[in-house]
């Protein structure tokens, strides 16, 4: 859940603030994450059970993350890169590790 969707912020068009009470509330075992860290997300996976209700995960991630120019800007959802936006992008998530 990273708050877009087309053309704008996802909370301009729907309320999806209580996304863990609504799944729970049909009987589903909710676990919410950082969905930018890999180690959150398999821990929650790998501890799960196997026999019981069914699992959501809910990733909660920043749109563009990584990305000076493109984090939380609409715009990339749909802009099209120019040759020196990708080498720039690239080269700050290459930076990541």
């Amino acid at each position: 859940m990273n708050g877009q969707q087309a053309l704008g912020y996802t909370a301009d068009v729907l309320d999806l603030s209580n996304m863990a009470d609504r799944w729970t509330a049909f009987g589903w075992d909710v676990h919410e994450v950082d969905g930018h860290d890999v180690g959150a997300i398999t821990g929650v996976a790998s501890g799960l059970d196997k026999i019981g209700p069914p699992h959501m995960l809910i990733a909660r991630t920043t749109f563009g993350n990584g990305v000076s120019f493109m984090q939380g800007q609409i715009k990339w959802h749909y802009w099209p890169m120019s040759d020196l936006d990708y080498a720039q992008a690239l080269c700050e998530l290459e930076g990541q590790g």
